[in-house]
């Protein structure tokens, strides 16, 4: 399988075919949009990530920094919690994960206008842990898409869906949860730890 994600690739196949047909027809002209394809295979790459096995951890959701972490209140439920925020990188892969595993209990996806402005999703664990990670799309040129639907079960680190150009990513965690990344800390998503459950 390509390591393309799942989204795009039909898309990446049927522009690959099409392509071929034109460097038949239209000869070295067609090296610029083969180029062009290479671009946006580039964008939308999945490459397997190593999920390290520790069952308390919070995984990050997406390749970036971390801006802050602070107390805060989780405006999806209501409750005081544990917030980072992640600024996502422009250069890392534009796929987002779940933090840790658990039940989906509720998807928010706010479309102004025809233009999605935000997605967010809530995680419940199997000790009654709640984890909200919430995708801003403050710009026409940010996008994102997900696979989760509400009653299923994730694993921790799984791949969630697509989240590109730089988005703002805050994930609220049980004001218990122990803090592992700090401010200015660069990670990768489905492989670096943000922070830790504690029972």
């Amino acid at each position: 399988m390509l390591p393309i994600a799942r989204e795009f690739q039909g898309v990446f196949l049927l522009s690959a075919l099409v392509l071929i047909a034109l460097q038949i027809s239209i000869g070295p002209i067609a090296t610029i949009l083969w180029l062009l394809w290479l671009g946006f295979g580039f964008v939308v790459r999945d490459f397997h990530r190593e999920i390290p096995p520790i069952p308390l951890a919070n995984i990050s959701p997406v390749d970036g920094v971390v801006v802050a972490v602070t107390d805060c209140n989780d405006p999806f439920l209501n409750r005081s919690a544990l917030c980072y925020t992640l600024q996502q990188s422009k250069w890392g892969e534009f796929n987002f994960h779940s933090p840790t595993e658990g039940k989906v209990e509720k998807l928010w996806i706010q479309e102004p206008d025809n233009h999605a402005k935000a997605l967010a999703f809530w995680l419940r664990t199997d000790e009654d842990d709640d984890v909200v990670v919430h995708i801003e799309l403050n710009s026409r040129v940010q996008y994102a898409s997900t696979t989760l639907h509400p009653g299923e079960r994730v694993g921790q680190g799984r791949r969630c869906g697509f989240a590109a150009w730089g988005c703002r990513v805050h994930v609220y965690l049980p004001q218990g949860a122990r803090a592992v990344a700090q401010a200015r800390e660069n990670l990768v998503a489905g492989k670096n730890i943000i922070a830790k459950f504690v029972h």
